[in-house]
């Protein structure tokens, strides 16, 4: 691999105090130019001359991504459903070995009708170090439905780009799941394009930070089409002197009338030096439309964890009872066995290390 890449993620939309140090985030010197492929199952990449074009969908961490994608030269991967097919699914699993410093593209194409879930999970041995940088770009058409799954459940040493970009027809939908459990630091950014009347978005992001994690969103739903809707959640724990950065932004452009979008985030802090900044942001240049947004953050209530104490717990277990309720319920939301059984071994694994070190 060459020289690294300077780049500039996750900018708002709208610029705020600049000595706030929260407008954008800039990384120094990526490299991501190892080969990389993630194993496959269900719905197969096409091969030789592909469906869609995806140069032009715009996504959440900005264009630095796709300098990265060029210089990593890593071939994109198609997967397409069909037009008023059957319900289809496809399982990604990327697996990092240590020191590997890659980047992989999957374009997504649900044609007219056609219903999608993708399952995609980032793994690592434990103590594993390196970068995995993932950018899905999605093209709904009329009427399709696609639902993203990502769970990130990576080692200790590792840093993740996760980039996501999505456009929607008449009446399409699509619904991302995350999960960001693992990692050192996690950079993540989704921009959906609801481009036609009745287009939506659903994004609910789960994330768990420990010790010296850090984690930097930016999630922006763009409202063009008429009644068009969307809805961005964010719930997390932040446990010791981890830190969060989150972005969220409703923009409502000329002729999206009726429209409605809104944007929430509870975060509980179980840690004296732990870093919440949430910055939620909604733009409005049409009228008859509805904006919400809101944040909640908090510890535990004093009250609470006395009463667990009294019943037996220790303070630590009581904490760890506490995140995992609020995992647990974000796990359960994944609709796949095999892979929730995978995320609910990897938290055990997770307040397994922590507890011995």
């Amino acid at each position: 691999m060459g020289q690294g890449l300077d780049m500039r993620i996750n900018r708002l939309p709208a610029l705020t105090w600049n000595w706030l140090n929260m407008n954008q985030t800039d990384l120094s010197q990526v490299e991501a130019g190892d080969p990389w492929r993630p194993e496959i199952e269900g719905v197969q990449p096409e091969k030789g001359e592909t469906s869609g074009d995806f140069s032009s969908i715009a996504t959440g961490m900005g264009p630095d991504m796709d300098q990265l994608a060029e210089r990593a030269g890593n071939p994109p991967l198609r997967i397409r459903a069909a037009e008023g097919g059957k319900r289809e699914t496809a399982r990604l699993r990327f697996s990092c070995e240590d020191g590997i410093r890659a980047f992989q593209q999957v374009d997504i194409l649900a044609e007219e009708n056609s219903t999608l879930t993708i399952i995609m999970e980032y793994t690592s041995p434990w103590e594993a170090k390196g970068l995995a940088a993932v950018q899905t770009r999605i093209q709904a058409e009329k009427g399709a439905k696609v639902r993203l799954i990502q769970l990130q459940l990576l080692g200790s040493g590792y840093t993740v780009l996760n980039d996501i970009g999505a456009v929607c027809g008449e009446g399409a939908s699509v619904e991302v799941l995350q999960l960001f459990l693992g990692a050192s630091r996690t950079y993540a950014g989704l921009k959906a394009n609801l481009q036609e009347k009745e287009s939506s978005l659903g994004v609910e992001v789960g994330y768990l930070g420990r010790r010296d994690q850090i984690f930097d969103m930016n999630y922006m739903a763009e409202h063009w089409g008429k009644k068009s809707v969307s809805s961005i959640r964010g719930e997390g724990v932040l446990q010791e002197n981890a830190s969060k950065l989150f972005r969220g932004t409703i923009d409502f452009k000329t002729g999206s009338s009726g429209s409605e979008g809104d944007e929430k985030e509870d975060v509980l802090l179980l840690g004296e030096d732990a870093v919440n900044q949430s910055i939620p942001l909604i733009l409005c240049a049409e009228e008859d439309v509805q904006g919400n947004h809101g944040a909640t953050i908090g510890k535990l209530d004093d009250e609470l964890l006395f009463y667990l104490c009294s019943r037996g717990m220790t303070e630590e277990e009581a904490l760890n009872m506490m995140t995992r309720a609020r995992m647990d319920s974000l796990c359960g939301k994944i609709g796949d066995p095999a892979a929730e059984e995978r995320v609910q071994s990897y938290l055990n694994e997770v307040i397994f290390h922590e507890a011995e070190n």
